[in-house]
């Protein structure tokens, strides 16, 4: 009996892949309300260590680096999935930022998202835009 020689391996998956396949469905949908990004630009940001995801069980949520001269920030790039399991996973969010020294937290959306946030302590900021 002949062994087989041309057996194709593929490279494992690392675990950060494994859960984005699970998570990508809930990040495209957010992608939708947005022009800045594709869902490819967030995997890259993923994939190089700039932007971290954090998976839930029906929520996804894509936070990114932002270093400033005085303070340290993670911006929420992009939330996905079930408000309440937002909320809790806000928390540890929260909680792995103070452990590596960040100080800050932004994030933006349409304005509906302040009023589910204002309880948890987040602030209203403004931010203007014009394109060209």
């Amino acid at each position: 009996m002949e062994k087989a020689t041309n057996i194709v391996e593929f490279p494992k998956k690392d675990a950060w892949e494994i859960e984005w396949e699970k998570c990508k469905p809930l990040i495209a949908e957010a992608m939708k309300y947005q022009d800045s990004y594709t869902i490819d630009d967030i995997e890259d940001k993923i994939r190089t260590g700039i932007a971290l995801l954090w998976p839930g069980k029906e929520t996804a949520v894509v936070t990114e680096f932002v270093i400033f001269p005085q303070i340290k920030a993670i911006n929420i790039l992009c939330v996905g999935g079930k408000y309440e399991e937002l909320e809790e996973m806000l928390k540890c969010i929260e909680n792995y930022c103070k452990e590596i020294g960040i100080k800050r937290i932004y994030g933006g959306g349409r304005k509906g998202w302040f009023r589910k946030v204002k309880h948890l302590g987040y602030k209203k900021e403004h931010l203007i835009s014009k394109d060209l």
